[in-house]
């Protein structure tokens, strides 16, 4: 018979749900706990990104989504009124200041509108934008490095480059009136000095009159969404009849993405990996919450199931009763979800602050985020996880017989028993206890073990980075010292002198030193056309390939390429990583060897090995005083007007011819720090400075130190030397890569262990309710056992085996977990992070033994002292 009465069954349902406050206390926490995990995880997650965001926008100089590069008035208009742009902002760099104060930190002269100054951080806080005429407004740090104090009105005088981002002209000095300024941003990559539109029309109209292009307008755009931003903006010049991948061709609007956004760093960096990665995470936390909520509604099921069998003998029907438990769970939800979201949101606020402070990026960028998606994602999560975990107990409670129900101990069959004459033991007794409900053991001792797995997993992981790789990554010396030039990556006619060199060298400790240099005359490498043109394919589309390579000049099938040469002081050349060859022939007085530098992976391994020349192969550089580009139609020299037929005229050339004697990997810290077309080539300095004929200038000094006092002396005698925005040199040091490194693993280690200890946590609460509902369930079973003349004492010690069962077998459960977990997490690891190595440890697993002892002792003694306060005779009828 059906009973379709859906007033009574929730009438039913909030009866039995009062009648039972007590299980109703633990359900709420457990659900409490659960939305905790979720959201406390979600606003640890989306703050840590926000906040990690907001500092790669300052260093980037700006939030805009992305820039459409190079773009005419019209073209900016239509960019702006598509549907996927949500709002525009355009901007025009007129000049640059890179040289006396402004050595370190250049500064930008550039016309700004509203939305561009917004999202450039260039907003006055005191003050407003430029309108008219000579008026300037430019961020604090500035004015004081010009010597001029911070006050509206006040002229400044600015000397400055005139150039864009494509080409220079000539120097300006201009005075200004100061109508703004801002507080000077330490992460931000230059000065922004901005300016007002009619001065930066005037001054590109007399540009123009010099033979200048007309300066370049980008504009930076915000859309829709910040994800898939590469997509969007495509498709934007896809709907305008615009390509994007054209230097050349003028309906081709070049776009660039803002790299700060994670979705852009996540586009191009997603692999099978990291995916992986991702969904086992998010399914570890959702099973994790389900063995807690499961536990407790399982178990809370078979306290009730008289009651369940008692309803069915009137006419309840399984699906209303599975309405009845479903309807008890939702109803916990309305009080335990809110609860979960509030504390979960204050906890993750609270711990963002301190881990950005452990990884030092707590310097005015704490962003605790407010998205929707942390409270709409762990409410669905943990109502999902709620739903999920009561479905089973629901179909438990349809199926089984009002007979059934009457008998129903909380004993799962077994198989026949034995019997045996030596009597029982407490330890026999409790660990056929554990028997008596596998589903219910297992689920207590895979929370519990799982836990203590990913802890263990966690100590392997934060245990795996290696420094050294990390460190030898970022630098390859204990110190590196030049110019901001060369640090900042700009030719420079000078970068460390000689002299600056011996100051340093006379007032450090070096256990090995040496000097790069740097070959400044015209130098160009021949090479195969097919090499070349790997090169530009990336940039070029086949007939403008076609096209460059028929200006080059030809020597059979080879071809006149540019190249980059270093020479390096003969005690650097252990700093080089042999790929293939040997690099001693580059040791010999009068050599003629030469060594070609290779790009290698993270791993160290060789990309596109038939891009370069063999081991042994003769090769010819060709040098020149000077070079000049011609009209390839025409012979004669460039001028405005043939911008692209352009041929290099070299003047005093001649040609050396070079042995190859090993393809090497130069380090990234030791090089120009910049690649382009053609080949890097590595020459001693005697060969370089007798072929160049003396143009090999000293680019870099680097060192080692013996021990960590000289490094220490060294770091403080360099700090001072460089200090302060005058100072012409910089440097870089391994004490600052292993301080990044330290503040990575913080990270880990800090994100790690919070998601342990709440993990651990849950599977506490299921240790606690398994005891706890074990002793509630068999208070009659007992009884009677203290009726035939078991005591208090031998009983508490039966439960104390149990728990200390329970606890050993998590750890057992958790050792094997971790012997098959391990390697594969490992090498899925070492494909995300190249700096990981693999090391199998059991160690955390053991450290644990002692804790699940305490606690395999402590809460069964304390829930049996609990439960022990009434008589047997009370006991064996509250169980009736």
């Amino acid at each position: 018979m059906n009973v379709k009465n859906r007033k009574c069954i929730r009438k039913l349902s909030l009866k039995s749900l009062y009648a039972n406050r007590r299980r109703n206390l633990i359900a709420i926490f457990a659900i409490a706990l659960t939305t905790l995990l979720f959201t406390s995880m979600f606003t640890i997650v989306l703050s840590l990104n926000a906040s990690y965001e907001t500092y790669q926008f300052r260093q980037v100089g700006g939030y805009a989504h992305g820039t459409f590069k190079d773009v005419s008035p019209e073209q900016a208009e239509r960019i702006a009124a598509h549907p996927k742009v949500k709002a525009a902002g355009a901007r025009k760099v007129i000049g640059i200041t890179a040289d006396g104060v402004f050595s370190k930190t250049p500064a930008e002269i550039s016309y700004m509108d509203a939305n561009c100054t917004k999202w450039s951080y260039a907003t006055p806080t005191t003050g407003r934008m430029p309108e008219s005429g000579k008026e300037v407004a430019m961020d604090t740090a500035a004015l004081q490095l010009l010597g001029v104090t911070p006050e509206l009105g006040t002229e400044v005088t600015v000397s400055y480059s005139i150039t864009d981002k494509d080409q220079t002209a000539f120097t300006v000095t201009d005075t200004f009136t100061l109508v703004g300024y801002w507080d000077y941003d330490e992460l931000m990559p230059v000065h922004y000095i901005n300016i007002s539109r009619d001065y930066a029309d005037d001054i590109e109209a007399q540009a123009v009159k010099t033979g200048l292009q007309p300066f370049r307008t980008d504009l930076n755009v915000m859309l829709a969404s910040g994800t898939n931003i590469r997509g969007q903006m495509e498709q934007v010049d896809t709907d305008l009849g615009y390509t994007w991948d054209s230097f050349t061709d003028p309906n081709s609007v070049r776009i660039g993405v803002n790299w700060g956004y994670t979705s852009s760093q996540l586009e191009s960096q997603l692999d099978p990996e990291l995916i992986v990665a991702i969904a086992a995470f998010l399914l570890l936390v959702i099973f994790t919450g389900y063995l807690i909520i499961y536990n407790i509604f399982q178990i809370s099921v078979a306290g009730d199931i008289r009651f369940y069998g008692l309803l069915k003998t009137i006419g309840t029907t399984p699906r209303q009763l599975k309405r009845i438990i479903r309807q008890q769970a939702l109803l916990l939800c309305l009080i335990g979800i809110p609860a979960g979201l509030l504390l979960g949101y204050g906890i993750g606020a609270v711990l963002v602050p301190v881990v950005l402070h452990s990884i030092q990026l707590d310097t005015g960028i704490t962003t605790i985020s407010t998205s929707p998606v942390i409270f709409l994602g762990s409410m669905l999560f943990a109502l999902l996880t709620v739903l999920l975990s009561c479905s089973k107990p629901g179909k438990m409670a349809a199926k089984v017989s009002p007979v059934e129900a009457t008998k129903y101990t909380d004993v799962m069959q077994t198989k026949k028993k034995r019997r045996s004459i030596r009597g029982a033991k407490l330890h026999q007794m409790a660990f056929a206890n554990l028997g008596r409900n596998k589903k219910k053991t297992v689920l207590v001792v895979v929370s519990l073990a799982l836990s203590v797995t990913l802890f263990n997993a966690l100590c392997a992981f934060v245990g795996g980075f290696s420094m050294e790789k990390y460190v030898s990554s970022m630098t390859c010396a204990d110190f590196i010292v030049s110019t901001p030039d060369y640090f900042r990556y700009n030719p420079a006619d000078e970068f460390i002198t000689p002299e600056q060199i011996e100051e340093i060298a006379a007032n450090t400790k070096a256990s090995l030193s040496g000097t790069g240099y740097a070959v400044r005359k015209p130098a160009y490498l021949w090479m195969t056309e097919d090499a070349l043109r790997q090169d530009y394919a990336r940039y070029e589309s086949a007939e403008q390939l076609d096209s460059h390579m028929s200006r080059l000049e030809h020597r059979g099938n080879m071809v006149m390429g540019d190249t980059r040469i270093e020479a390096l002081d003969n005690s650097l050349f252990d700093k080089l990583q042999v790929f293939d060859g040997d690099i001693s022939p580059m040791l010999e007085p009068d050599n003629n060897a030469i060594a070609i530098a290779v790009s290698l992976d993270d791993y160290g391994n060789l990309r596109n090995l038939e891009y370069y020349p063999k081991v042994g192969d003769t090769i010819t550089v060709t040098y020149a005083d000077d070079v000049k580009y011609i009209d390839s139609h025409t012979g004669e020299l460039r001028t405005e007007d043939t911008p692209e037929f352009l041929q290099a005229k070299l003047y005093g050339a001649r040609d050396v011819e070079y042995t190859v004697c090993a393809l090497v990997e130069l380090p990234n810290s030791m090089s120009y720090r910049y690649s382009g077309f053609g080949y890097d080539v590595v020459l001693s300095v005697d060969t370089a400075q007798r072929d160049s004929g003396g143009a090999a200038i000293p680019m870099l000094y680097l060192f080692d130190t013996a021990d960590e006092a000289d490094e220490a002396e060294a770091e403080q005698y360099l700090s001072k030397l460089t200090a302060g925005e005058f100072s012409p040199l910089m440097y870089e040091s391994k004490a600052t890569a292993r301080s990044e490194f330290a503040q990575f693993r913080q990270m880990f280690l800090l994100i790690g262990g919070i998601l342990c200890a709440i993990i651990g946590l849950v599977g506490l609460l299921n240790f606690f309710n398994a005891m706890m509902t074990g002793i509630l369930s068999r208070r009659r079973e007992f009884a009677v056992l203290q009726a035939v003349g078991m005591t208090n004492r031998q009983l508490k010690t039966m439960l104390i085996y149990e728990g200390l069962f329970y606890a050993m077998s998590s750890v057992a459960v958790a050792f094997i977990l971790s012997l098959a977990v391990g390697p594969l997490a490992g090498k899925m690891l070492g494909s995300m992070f190249w700096f990981f190595e693999y090391r199998f440890t059991i160690l955390p697993v053991l450290l644990t033994i002692p804790v699940f002892l305490l606690l395999g002792w402590l809460i069964p003694c304390m829930m049996y002292d609990n439960a022990a306060k009434c008589s047997v005779v009370e006991q064996l009828r509250d169980a009736q």
